[in-house]
């Protein structure tokens, strides 16, 4: 009787309903470093040079699981915190705030 008492206090409390699961979104922007001086004026028309990725890692946590390059930086540019779960491929929730820089015009 004492040991079902005990059981059923433990699986009162760890009801997987009741539990509230949160993660943090980061906005990642992805650049090129500058070129050295000498570099052709050709080069730097070449394009923005940077890409944008939406990530539940950090910038140090992103570098050390996806392949980047040695001459490229990684800054976050915003953040923002979801509910739920992130299980089966869901996509992150969108920026509360609706800030989210577009590609043509990012923030430094």
């Amino acid at each position: 009787m004492k040991y079902r008492r005990l059981l059923s206090a433990f699986f009162i409390f760890l009801i997987p309903a009741l539990a509230q699961a949160e993660y943090r979104v980061f906005l990642l922007k992805i650049a090129k470093r500058a070129p050295a001086a000498a570099a052709a004026p050709a080069e730097a028309d070449a394009g923005p040079g940077f890409r944008l990725v939406e990530s539940t890692l950090d910038p140090e946590q992103y570098r050390s699981f996806y392949p980047v390059a040695l001459d490229e930086d990684i800054s976050y540019i915003a953040t923002w915190r979801c509910y739920g779960r992130t299980d089966g491929m869901r996509p992150h929730c969108p920026n509360p705030k609706g800030q989210i820089p577009s590609e043509e015009s990012p923030a430094p």
